[in-house]
This record gives structure tokens, C-alpha cells and sequence, in this order.
């Protein structure tokens, strides 16, 4: 397929939005789940395994032929067949995302903001607009980001400094290790997939017009995605302390109800849906394009457009499949949250291990 070049800003907001996005969804009360009032620490771990994963990328893509996507550069290195194979196993986690977090956001609007709507229509009504941006391709999905990039971070931060005025527990982080020592260490390293959507850098580095600038897109969209979760945890923890945050379905969403700037300033969470809302369809169509250029890719296709709308069909199907809006989170919690490490880690860092060893090899 033909290469597309993406300016630098263009591409750290795209992966910052990817990352970030999971803040509106019932993130927050998944870790406290886990982790307690040391869910703050759980994410700390989990953000100090953000530059293994970029460093298991890189090193796929630098020993590769020079432009080779994570893609090309996994089948050049293990060979049409086990390239494959990894390959379609990168399709099934951008793939799984975008089904996921479809059905999460569906239920986040029927629950609270359109109760009396069928889940079917509002997932239509969100898959047109995903299907129509991934299908304008990587460069088009680009500029959307940096256009929003600035307004999402804003209403993020607004929304975190509102919530505390309003409301915060001084002795929220007590005690410290929360659900207990051994538990906050071990599921800091396995919630070490929160930040697996990092993946989007092996489609994103390669379109830059130089490597010098991978460093300068990288670590930026690595900082502020760990500075928006890491925060939004924390102010969580200090606006609905453990264990009442456990009953909150959609935390930033109860955040922002409970936000008042003075008599004249309440219930500003409708100003918020619009956000929310963009960047959910930014995410969704990133997942889509991710998922359709693999599969391109992979079948041998000159290009990826004539895959967009089939795949967003059945992406449509796979949604409904949960049973519920907690089947979904679940799916999110046990499963995406759990192995996604595995595509982002693993699989990168076993292809890197071999193209060092065939290079060994033809140096002997």
C-alpha cells in the first residue's frame, strides 16, 4: 500500500487520543476494584513499562527495510507465514478495541443521556461518522486529532480542578497500599496493558518524515497520556473515596455532575458530552483504520477503503454480542486490560528478538 506522510503533532495527538480515551469509560472504578485507595500506585507501575513497549517497536521497525510499518517490518523479519499470523493477531486486538469500546460508549449514552433510545440505533448513529473518518485515511484522522487534541485536554483538566473544588477527602489515599502490598505490585505490572494502544506508534513512527523526529513524537504522546490517566485516578480517589467509588458506573461522567462554579455555574456535564463524544469516534476510527490496514496488508490488498465498511458491519455484530453494559467493562477489564501486553510487548519483542539473532547469524 502506498505510505502517507503525517506531520509530528499530527501523530502524537493520534496516539495521545488512542490512550487517553479510556478516562470516559469506567477505567477508574476498574482500578479501584483491583487496587483500592493504592489504584494511583497500580497506574504508576503500569506507566513505567510505557517506554518498553515504544523500545520493542522501534527496535521491529529499525530492523527493517527503511519506511517499513509493523506491519511490513514483522512479515519481513518472520516470513510470509508466522509474520502472518502475528499480524492477524495485531488485527484482533485493534479489532477487539473497536468493538469494546463501541458497545461501552453506547451504553454510557443509553444509560444516562438517552435512556429511551434502542442500543442498536445508538451504536449506528456512532458507527457512520467512525466508518466515514477511518475511511479518509491516517493523514485526514491526523488533522482531526490536532484540531481537538487542545479542547479534549482543556475539558480533562477543567473537569479534574471542578471536581476537586467541589469535593475532596483529605485522607483519601489511606491506606497506603490499598488492597495489600503483594496485590498493588502484582496487578502493576499486569495492568501494564493500559497502556497497550501504544501499539498505534508501529503505524504511526514509520509515516514521519525523518527518525530523528520518532523520539520527539514519542516520549510527548507517552508523558501527557500517563499525566491525563495518572490524574484522573488520583482526583477520582480524592472526589469519591474508596470504597464509594465503587458504585459509580461512569466516573468522569459523576465527576463533571458534581462540578459547580458558583450559582449560575451547575450541571455542566452536557458540556462535556460533546468532548466526550469526539474523542470516542477519534479512538473508534483509529481502531478501524488500524484494523482494516492490517488486514489490507495481510490479504496483499493495494488498499484499505474497501474493507472499512465490512469490517464496521461486523464490528456492529461483535457489539452486541455482551449481554449487558457490565459484560462489556468485563470484556474490557478481563481480557483487553489483562493480555493486551501480550500484542504490545510481547509479540514486538519476540520479533526483535529474532531480527537480532538473523542478524548475528549473517554477521558470522
Amino acid at each position: 500500500m502506498r505510505m502517507h506522510r503525517i506531520g509530528m503533532r499530527e501523530a502524537a495527538s493520534v496516539g495521545i487520543i488512542f490512550v487517553i480515551t479510556k478516562i470516559f469509560l469506567p477505567f477508574q472504578r476498574s482500578m479501584l476494584e483491583i487496587g483500592g485507595t493504592a489504584a494511583w500506585l497500580i497506574a504508576l507501575i503500569a506507566i513505567m513499562f510505557c517506554p518498553v513497549t515504544w523500545w520493542c517497536i522501534r527496535g521491529v521497525i529499525k530492523n527493517a527495510s527503511e519506511g517499513a510499518s509493523l506491519i511490513t517490518a514483522t512479515e519481513e523479519i518472520l516470513g510470509p507465514v508466522l509474520g502472518s499470523v502475528v499480524n492477524l493477531a495485531y488485527f484482533s486486538f485493534f479489532y477487539a478495541i473497536t468493538f469494546i469500546v463501541l458497545r461501552e460508549f453506547a451504553e454510557i449514552l443509553k444509560s444516562d443521556i438517552l435512556p429511551r433510545t434502542p442500543i442498536q440505533m445508538i451504536m449506528l448513529s456512532l458507527l457512520i461518522p467512525i466508518a466515514v473518518v477511518a475511511h479518509s485515511g491516517i493523514e485526514n484522522i491526523g488533522r482531526l486529532c490536532w484540531l481537538t487534541i487542545g479542547l479534549i485536554l482543556v475539558s480533562v483538566m477543567v473537569m479534574i480542578i471542578g471536581g476537586l473544588i467541589s469535593h475532596t477527602e483529605p485522607n483519601a489515599l489511606s491506606p497506603f497500599w490499598g488492597t495489600g502490598r503483594s496485590q498493588v505490585l502484582k496487578m502493576g505490572v499486569v495492568r501494564s496493558s493500559l497502556f497497550s494502544e501504544l501499539l498505534v506508534l508501529g503505524f504511526l513512527v514509520p509515516r514521519l518524515r525523518k527518525r530523528k523526529e520518532w523520539e520527539r513524537v514519542v516520549w510527548p504522546c507517552m508523558l501527557i497520556s500517563s499525566l491525563i490517566l495518572f490524574s484522573t485516578i488520583l482526583a477520582y480517589l480524592y472526589i469519591f473515596p474508596y470504597p464509594a467509588g465503587l458504585r459509580i458506573s461512569f466516573p468522569l461522567y459523576e465527576i463533571s455532575r458534581v462540578i459547580m462554579f458558583g450559582r449560575w455555574v451547575q450541571r455542566v456535564e452536557s458540556l462535556f458530552l460533546v468532548v466526550w463524544l469526539t474523542c470516542a469516534v477519534i479512538k473508534l476510527a483509529i481502531g478501524l483504520y488500524c484494523s482494516a490496514s492490517t488486514l489490507a496488508q495481510v490479504l496483499r490488498m493495494p488498499a484499505f477503503h474497501p474493507l472499512i465498511f465490512p469490517l464496521s458491519i461486523l464490528a456492529y455484530s461483535l457489539a452486541l454480542l455482551p449481554e449487558s453494559l457490565m459484560s462489556a467493562v468485563e470484556w474490557d477489564r478481563d481480557y483487553l486490560r489483562i493480555y493486551g501486553s501480550l500484542f504490545s510487548i510481547c509479540l514486538p519483542l519476540m520479533t526483535w528478538l529474532v531480527s537480532l539473532v538473523r542478524r548475528k547469524r549473517q554477521l558470522l
